[in-house]
């Protein structure tokens, strides 16, 4: 258990509630909407209309379908068409904060390689954003002369609109990445290249970075009945041309196929498991089983305690997720219990953690590392730089809700830093 030090320190207190409601659970998916809540239908909505066609020739969708289209159909999704990011969308993460989050993975990813024995540095961000957080982590391997020839980067990215946004942050020009192609880094002549699949990487020991990545795959939600476990799906209501929640009437493929895991949970009423964050969690373990290498997990979630999470995100403003799909984003927490159970299937890896992103930043030295920024700014600068610290770390905001994960080959004896020891 780690346990936090305490120190006196002046740090702004006025921190934007966007990153509070960003991590917040939401209410139950059996709870009616907010009068004041704009819920779009089947007449404003094109991806409501297509879904609903879908629902009226095959009957409800689960959970899972829904946030795929939701976030990735190619005409209506909301990662295929919105600018996500920032303060002008509808939420914001750590990277977009402070670069000294970016500067702390980049020194986690050097302490991690430098007790490799190797001079490869595969170094692959999972779900890049904007390409903020490599950006800062290249700038920074780049000052410590860890860009060479021996360095590669990839980025794991579904979005062609993201893949573009990146290329401006990382490359400095506007154009759609070919996935696989061979690119360079200006100032540090390492290769970048764009991937969908984890099977395109080099066959070499890897380091994989991953921040809010996983609270977007597609979950199935499951509701405990008198009748036992029951899914819950997607309908549509003709009446209000609107899409709402309702409970599958019989065992669905995904009910029967985890029968055995919900029949052995008593402590609670909903279950939320997501197979797409378990294939992507063995298929890192494979690669660093067979390769060499470690990996770093963020986002938000808990250790399999919490029930209903699924929730939409408006302008920073948490909605529910049913309201206006492929306009809002929409997340679930990540249950790291699932994630580590799912990964210990792999032979020849081990696992740390998880720890909160708040004791994981100290013990990489964030208080040191904003002292050192700080200095020399004006009073203003000051204010800003540690204001964007206290939103990392605060236990009222991401300090405790964001959680870390970290799995390493089975051949590296040395615990990963931010994981080793108490602060």
């Amino acid at each position: 258990m780690f346990v936090i030090r305490q120190k006196s320190r002046t740090i702004v207190r006025q921190i934007d509630r966007l990153i509070l409601y960003r991590n917040q659970s939401n209410i139950s998916s059996e709870s009616t909407h907010s009068c004041s809540e704009t819920w779009a239908s089947s007449d404003t909505n094109g991806l409501v209309k297509q879904l609903s066609t879908r629902i009226k020739a095959g009957g409800p969708i689960t959970i899972a379908d829904f946030m795929r289209e939701s976030l990735l159909n190619p005409q209506y999704g909301y990662y295929t068409r919105h600018e996500v990011f920032g303060r002008k969308g509808d939420f914001i993460t750590a990277p977009e904060i402070s670069q000294i989050f970016g500067e702390l993975l980049a020194v986690w990813i050097m302490y991690e390689h430098s007790n490799s024995g190797s001079k490869d540095l595969q170094l692959v961000e999972l779900g890049p954003g904007r390409g903020t957080l490599m950006n800062d982590i290249v700038r920074v391997l780049r000052k410590r002369k860890y860009v060479d020839v021996h360095t590669s980067i990839a980025l794991y990215e579904a979005s062609p609109l993201m893949r573009r946004r990146q290329a401006e942050t990382l490359l400095h020009r506007s154009f759609d990445p070919v996935i696989s192609n061979d690119y360079r880094i200006p100032d540090g002549n390492c290769p970048l290249m764009w991937i969908d699949d984890l099977k395109q990487l080099q066959a070499r020991k890897t380091y994989f970075v991953t921040n809010e990545l996983f609270d977007a795959y597609p979950i199935h939600k499951f509701q405990k009945t008198p009748q036992g476990w029951r899914e819950v799906m997607i309908d549509w209501n003709p009446t209000t041309k609107q899409l709402q929640y309702v409970l599958s009437s019989k065992q669905t493929i995904m009910s029967r196929m985890y029968q055995n895991f919900l029949n052995g949970i008593d402590d609670r009423q909903h279950v939320e498991i997501s197979p797409e964050r378990s294939v992507m969690m063995q298929g890192i373990c494979k690669h660093l089983s067979t390769h060499g290498g470690s990996a770093l997990i963020g986002d938000y979630g808990h250790w399999g305690e919490k029930e209903d999470t699924l929730r939409g995100f408006r302008k920073h403003e948490v909605v529910d997720a049913l309201s206006d799909p492929g306009n809002i984003d929409i997340t679930a927490d990540v249950d790291f219990e699932e994630l580590a159970l799912s990964g210990s299937q792999i032979a020849n890896v081990h696992f740390y953690g998880p720890v909160s992103q708040r004791n994981f930043l100290y013990n990489l030295g964030i208080d040191i590392r904003a002292s050192t920024l700080a200095r020399d700014k004006s009073p203003e600068e000051q204010k800003e730089i540690l204001s964007a610290v206290e939103k990392l770390v605060s236990p009222e905001y991401m300090g405790e809700r964001f959680l870390y994960l970290c799995v390493q080959n089975a051949n590296n004896k040395t615990e990963p830093a931010g994981f080793s020891s108490p602060y």
